[in-house]
Formats: structure tokens, sequence, C-alpha cells
């Protein structure tokens, strides 16, 4: 008996560790199979590239729906469902819009698509702009903890503003974060302040470089319908909102006696005032106007904890690409294969891989809808939550999974804003990962994807990017295929999948996900901003 009992409990003890942690178990849901799968559904040509308010949305939120109910997720939209309605205005423009300069007896005139893009804040037919002043206001940057200010309190009302893209660069990491991009250098900066400031319309001079991508990406971004939500949130609005090639601004700007570069390096000083170019633009603008509704689809998979559970990390991944646009080499299909249905795909897996793990908090996945057209998804879930706003203590983002293999480093935007980058580091420790800093800080990324709006309502959050140390690949591997897809392939047809896709850095990305999201869910205490971020005084 004795014996017995011996061998009872050895063998006991054999089985015990045989078992595997619930990280392990986690994995076994996640395989590069099942990642592939969501992804050849969402990109498909049947989906006609998720468009919002098409009938490629209603198929893609019915398998979305399909999944979180075959997985257990208890519907946490409105009305008992899994859908949170998104009210939304389209306006489509004219294409033989033209912008007219002029400057005593002289004029030019621009094209839309080879030569600008615009569209407008007010939600009307017809929007006309006469004869309005065009004022050149540098960067177009109010920053008081800088001790800068574009505007010197020079009166701008009813005038049209030339604004730089980007925020000046200088080396100084703590003046406008250095090499990096602030939200000020963002575009929609641009047009909010300038809006605040009373001018009737903006223009922001594109040029490579200070964008990060081409201006093809403007012109198919911003040249199909455009949305916006339709509840007015009492901001100011512009009646135009433009982009104008370098080539196109050089003209006008010339026409009005002035060189823009000159114009360029005076903007980088601190004592820069605007310049009234003395040159009048005139544009009337017809839109075809829709009234839609599209869908965020969100799902909440219950924690174990009594108390715990009435918190929540939520996760977000955008499902809408820009459905069927101007044809590109005889395709019109917008898939979005790695932009977002892989991070829809991720984030899909990864609900099935948490629901087999015991996690004290609750995990709310929301496929958010119109990141394409201004984060619009994600904003409105912000502003209406279907949780109580102060129940959710951590937001992770995926905009576009790895789909080019394992590295050896791991990056999350917003990592060194909060507590949630101790997180991160631990996890890359037993990971045996390297943390990097975001490789292109001038890109301004962290404002560019839908967990900024969670940023603005004070919820610390993270956005998931690809590492750049490949293993087995050269050092140069990924600065090399990032500038290939955005040449090639970044909101173009061209984006599907591809028979060189290595998914295995996804499921790389899923573990070290997986284990962030035990440690936050898990933690008696909850992510803080650091004190001296600038969404700290949000929380």
């Amino acid at each position: 008996m004795r014996f017995f009992s011996i061998f009872s409990f050895i063998v006991l003890l054999l089985l015990v560790g045989c078992q595997p942690d619930d990280v392990s178990q986690a994995m076994r849901e996640v395989t590069t199979d099942r990642l592939l799968s969501h992804i050849s559904v969402l990109a498909d040509d049947s989906l006609e590239g998720r468009r919002p308010a098409s009938l490629g949305e209603q198929k893609t939120i019915d398998y979305l729906v399909a999944q979180y109910k075959a997985i257990g997720l208890e519907p946490a939209g409105e009305n008992g469902t899994y859908l949170q309605k998104v009210p939304t205005v389209g306006t489509q423009i004219d294409q033989n819009t033209v912008f007219e300069f002029k400057k005593g007896g002289k004029s030019i005139s621009l094209k839309f698509y080879n030569d600008f893009i615009a569209l407008s804040g007010y939600h009307q037919a017809v929007v006309s702009v006469k004869d309005a002043e065009v004022v050149f206001v540098g960067y177009g940057i109010v920053a008081p903890e800088q001790g800068w200010n574009d505007y010197k309190d020079v009166d701008v009302k009813g005038k049209v503003l030339l604004v730089l893209n980007n925020d000046p660069a200088t080396d100084d990491p703590n003046f406008f974060a250095g090499k990096g991009r602030t939200y000020y250098g963002r575009w929609t900066y641009k047009y909010e302040i300038a809006a605040q400031k009373g001018a009737i319309g903006a223009i922001v001079l594109h040029t490579t470089e200070s964008a990060g991508y081409p201006f093809s990406v403007v012109q198919s971004t911003w040249s199909a319908e455009r949305y916006d939500l339709a509840a007015a949130n009492g901001a100011p609005k512009l009646k135009l909102k433009s982009w104008t090639t370098e080539e196109a601004t050089r003209r006008y700007v010339s026409l009005a006696g002035f060189d823009l570069d000159r114009l360029v390096a005076d903007a980088q000083e601190k004592t820069f005032k605007p310049v009234p170019l003395g040159v009048k633009i005139s544009t009337t603008m017809k839109f075809n106007i829709r009234h839609l509704e599209t869908n965020n689809v969100v799902g909440l998979l219950r924690g174990s904890d009594t108390e715990l559970s009435k918190e929540n990390v939520l996760f977000t991944a955008h499902w809408d690409h820009f459905g069927i646009g101007k044809p590109v080499n005889g395709d019109s299909i917008y898939n979005g294969a790695l932009d977002n249905a892989s991070g829809v795909s991720l984030m899909l897996t990864l609900s099935k891989a948490f629901s087999t793990m015991k996690l004290k908090r609750s995990i709310l996945f929301a496929a958010v809808t119109a990141e394409e057209f201004g984060l619009l998804g994600s904003q409105y879930l912000a502003e209406h939550p279907t949780v109580p706003i102060k129940s959710i203590v951590a937001n992770i983002n995926t905009d576009g999974m790895n789909i080019w293999g394992k590295t050896k480093d791991i990056t999350f935007l917003g990592q060194e804003r909060s507590t949630l980058g101790a997180d991160i580091a631990e996890v890359a420790n037993v990971m045996k990962m390297e943390v990097k800093p975001d490789p292109q800080p001038e890109q301004g990324s962290f404002y560019r994807s839908d967990h900024f709006n969670f940023a603005k309502v004070g919820i610390p959050c993270l956005s998931m990017r690809t590492g750049t140390a490949f293993v087995g690949k050269p050092e140069t591997f990924a600065k090399e295929i990032m500038e290939q897809y955005i040449a090639l392939h970044y909101h173009k047809p061209s984006d599907q999948i591809a028979a060189d896709w290595n998914l295995e850095g996804g499921r790389q990305q899923a573990e070290f996900i997986i284990r962030l999201t035990k440690r936050i869910a898990n933690n008696a205490s909850t992510p803080q901003w650091n004190p001296n971020d600038e969404f700290a005084k949000f929380r």
C-alpha cells in the first residue's frame, strides 16, 4: 500500500508538471491557419473592400457577429446586440472642382485631384469661398508650453490659411519631441486650430517628407466619398479643408510674389509672424450628401473576479477600408488585407485564446468603423461608450499585424507614456525580446490610429507595431519592406494576401499580447499615465 501511494503521488506530480500553463493553453488557439482564415474572408473581393455603409459592411459585420457568438462573447453594443450604430454623413465632391487664385490682373487655376484635394466641414450641397485672402501661418501652431505661437494674435477671421504639415524639427527631444512629431504636427490639428481662430479655410502644403507618404495616398484617401460624424460636437468648422501639392503651392505662392522656400525657412523660428500673401482664392464646391449609418461591433468576455470584472481592458481594431475606388492596374477593390483585415484577425484570434484563460478583469473587444475616414468609429465609441468610460482601464489597439516573420524586438506606440511600459518590459524579458522606441517618430503615428481617441478621454493606451530586427534577415530588411509596402500597397488595391507572408510574426505578437493582457487583467492596480504626459490631465 505504501509503495502504491508513493507511486501514485509521483504519477500525480508528473501529470501536474505536464499540464500546460494558461498562456500555453491559450496559444494553442493561435495558429497561422486561423489567422490566415480570418484575413482570407475579410479581404476577399466579395466584401468589396469593406467600405462603411455598403454591402461590404453588412457582410463584414455579419461575419464578425457570427465569430463573436461562436467564441462566446456577450453582446456589448446597444440594446442587447453586438452593434453600436454610428450616425455619419457622407460627402462626395464634384471632381470638376477648381481653385482660382488671383492677384491684380493675374490668375491661375488648380485642378482637383492632380493639384489639390478638398472637402468641407459643412454638410451642404454647395459650399463657396469667394475672394478670400490667403495668409501663410507657418506651422499654424499655438503651443504655450513651448513658447510657440505662429498666429501672434493676428486676426485671420474670414481668411484661408496656408499651413505647413508637421511641426518644427530640432535635435532637442523636449522641443516638439525633437525629430519626432507631436499632435501639433498632425493635419487634423491644423484644421482644428484654424477653425478656432475664425478662418474659413486651411490648406495644408503636402510634401512626402512632411506627411510621411506620397500625395497618391492623399488622393486615394480623400477623392472618394468622405465621412464625418453626423452629430455636431460644438467645435467650430471650416468651409474649406484642403491639401495642395508642393508644385501647385509654388505656383500660387509665386503668383503672390513670394518664394516658398524662403517662407518655409522663416517659419522655423519662434519670431515668425503670419504673412498675408496678397492673393485671393475662390472656389465653388458641389457635394453629393448622404446620411448614413455604420457600425462598431462590440463583444465582452466577462472576467472571473467579482469586483475586478466590473473593469475592462479594451481591444480595438478597425474593420473598414476604402471599398471600391479608382482602379490601379485594372483593380478597383481596395481589399485592405494588411490594413486592417490582419488586425481584426488577430483580435478575433485573441478573443478565442482569452476564452480559455481565467482573467479577473473583463475584456472588451471593439471592431470599430471608419478609421480610414478620420478615426470616426473609435471617436464615437469614446464619446458614447457602451460601458462606463471609467471602467475601461486600458486600451490595446492593433492596426496591422506582423506578416513578415518573427522579430527579436517589439514596439508599442505609447509605451513610454504610462505604467503599461513597465508591463511591456516585463513581458519582453520573459520572451527574450528587446523593447525598442518608435522607429519613425517623425510620422506621428501615435495620433493616427484608433487608440488616440481613447487617450483623449484619459484611458492609458497602446498600439502594437511590427518589430524591426527580423530573425534571420539583414538589418536593412525592415526598412526595405516598409518602404516597399508604403510605395506599392498602402491604401491601394494591391494590399492583398501574398505568397511571401509569414504569419509566425503574428503568432509571436499574439503571445506577447496574451502575456501583457494577463498582467493588466489580473493586477490589482490599474494602469496610470506618467505624471507629465499630455493625456494625464484627462484621467
